[in-house]
């Protein structure tokens, strides 16, 4: 009778633990995601693929920012796609993940060049043009290693017992230079240097640890560094680092479907062409939501959006998230095989 009780119950862990895992990062514009830290089962792996809108109008402001799709005296748009594959194990005896992102597609950019504004060759000082980029960008490798606060997952018990209170983690990402990228142009979708950030995530869980009954408290401070772009419309491109602080505050409505609150501040990245300062740093403070429906013991879908509400007053921008997560793991795979599913 116990092993019929945990067979039935435990898809519901599966399902809310091992897809709501998964985190997003893809570009330094893009946040992780509500619960992208919670932990999961030794053996998980997981697939996530993602559409983004991105809208940034900087009609007025002037902040350079590439990799954030933002360019002095210009609107632009960017619609993404990205696709994440996780795989969960133990390191150090502590719950670990690494994964692997790959993103795509388009960025479309309009520019009132001003005095400041770094011009493409043979564009004359002071004009209006547009510039597109489209193909792949910088896929990156992220490593997540828990400090405190979560035993070893090793297996389905241990997974049912796990009650967490608060986690700390460390997560390190490496984005190689090998996306889509011309020397000759502003916009690209690869940044052609290499870049990287080291994260801190804590969580803090409480209320009964069961599906429709969670909620968390989810904070997450972290820095991005950027090598020098070398050749960028023959010039050399550098930028100070980002301070990033992302939060969440997340609520379980029914045991397959929760929301959240979400935060994202990044400041700094200062960018000097040739070693001369251009435009100003980043100061940029969004407010946004998720929500989040698991539609099957495999599939959840995840929804949202974010706009910028303090910091720079003449930047705006906004993001649209559709999401798809499918997460397996074999000892789960053979469970449903012998319950005759």
């Amino acid at each position: 009778m116990k092993t019929r009780f945990i067979y039935n119950l435990f898809p519901a862990f599966f399902v809310t633990l091992a897809i709501v895992g998964l985190l997003s990062t893809s570009a330094f514009a893009i946040d992780d995601g509500a619960r992208a830290y919670w932990k999961n089962r030794d053996g998980i792996n997981a697939f996530s693929f993602q559409t983004l809108n991105l809208n940034l109008q900087a009609s007025e402001s002037q902040q350079l920012a590439p990799g954030q799709y933002i360019y002095a005296n210009a609107d632009a748009e960017a619609d993404l796609v990205i696709a994440n594959y996780f795989h969960y194990t133990t390191l150090f005896n502590r719950p670990s993940s690494y994964a692997l992102t790959l993103v795509g597609g388009s960025v479309d950019v309009a520019v009132n060049a001003g005095s400041t504004t770094p011009l493409p060759p043979g564009v004359p000082a002071g004009s209006a043009y547009s510039e597109s980029a489209s193909g792949y960008g910088d896929p990156s490798l992220m490593l997540t290693v828990n400090l405190f606060g979560a035993p070893p997952l090793k297996t389905n018990f241990s997974l049912l017992d796990y009650e967490p209170c608060w986690t700390l983690d460390v997560t390190t990402m490496l984005a190689l230079p090998i996306g889509a990228y011309d020397d000759s142009k502003l916009v690209n979708l690869g940044q052609n240097r290499w870049f990287g950030r080291v994260a801190l995530p804590v969580n803090y869980h409480f209320g009964v640890f069961t599906p429709g009954y969670r909620k968390s408290l989810e904070v997450t401070p972290s820095v991005w560094v950027f090598a020098d772009n070398d050749d960028f419309m023959g010039q050399k491109l550098e930028n100070d680092p980002i301070l990033q602080l992302e939060a969440h505050l997340t609520n379980d409505f029914t045991p397959k479907f929760f929301g959240s609150i979400d935060l994202l501040y990044r400041e700094g990245f200062q960018s000097k062409l040739d070693g001369v300062e251009v435009g100003d740093e980043l100061d940029i403070g969004n407010l946004g939501f998720t929500l989040n429906y698991t539609a099957t013991d495999n599939l959840t879908i995840r929804t949202g959006f974010s706009s910028n509400v303090f910091g720079d007053s003449d930047l705006e921008s906004s993001m649209v998230r559709i999401q798809f997560f499918f997460g397996w793991h074999r000892d789960f795979v053979n469970m449903d095989k012998l319950m005759g599913n």
